[in-house]
């Protein structure tokens, strides 16, 4: 089997892909420079290959996967708020529009000579939102760590009106886009991770549970 590396400390993106396989998490801080000059989606495949290419100098032989997600609402750029006020002025900013969410992913494996970028887009559109609910939601600071301040996956669901495209690359990671880039590229498919996952479950299952239920059945027979 594949080492796999995830180079990204988000929660997001660790649940995501731990629902297909183990791997480990290598990270390597950069600095994330947001130019409004630069297109979206070649600015978050830029701060995705930076976050990779480090990891993946140092550990040539395995696949490493980093990801970077940005908003982007006429054409202005939105990362992570610094703080309460910033994500104030983005979710408001947001209210009642449609933006874009774009996730770009880097596929390294060096020892091959492979370094792979590529991205998605989705878009969102919000509610027209009063100013209680949006100071009722900055309340939960679910907002914090999050591009455009805030998450789809969790109470920021009750901001969203509509969504187009991949629910996964708004959260922060397309990953069945990126199983078709792992299958085209080293023949590595998810599906056949979780498949003989569950293979081995039931494995499990029968040596060390379906035996003592058959002793114990047994037992109470004899006696």
């Amino acid at each position: 089997m594949e080492k796999i590396i995830l180079a990204s400390n988000s929660p997001r993106r660790r649940e995501i892909l731990g629902e297909f396989i183990d791997f480990e998490i290598i990270t390597r801080e950069i600095n994330e420079i947001k130019d409004d000059n630069f297109s979206p989606w070649a600015t978050v495949m830029g701060l995705a290959f930076g976050k990779g290419i480090e990891v993946a100098k140092e550990n040539e032989n395995s696949i490493v996967l980093s990801a970077d997600t940005l908003v982007e609402l006429d054409g202005k750029l939105m990362g992570k708020p610094k703080n309460r006020d910033e994500a104030r002025e983005m979710i408001k900013s947001l209210s009642g529009k449609v933006h874009n969410v774009y996730t770009a992913y880097a596929i390294f494996k060096l020892s091959q000579g492979i370094k792979y970028v590529d991205y998605e887009k989705s878009s969102v559109k919000f509610y027209d939102l009063s100013h209680e609910e949006i100071e009722n939601y900055l309340d939960t600071l679910e907002y914090e760590d999050k591009a455009g301040a805030y998450g789809i996956q969790g109470k920021g669901a009750l901001l969203v009106e509509e969504i187009r495209g991949d629910f996964f690359n708004i959260v922060g990671l397309p990953i069945g886009k990126i199983n078709r880039d792992l299958i085209r590229l080293f023949d590595f498919n998810l599906w056949q991770e979780v498949i003989g996952g569950l293979d081995e479950r039931e494995r499990f299952w029968k040596i060390h549970y379906k035996g003592n239920a058959r002793g114990r059945k047994a037992s109470r027979e004899t006696n």
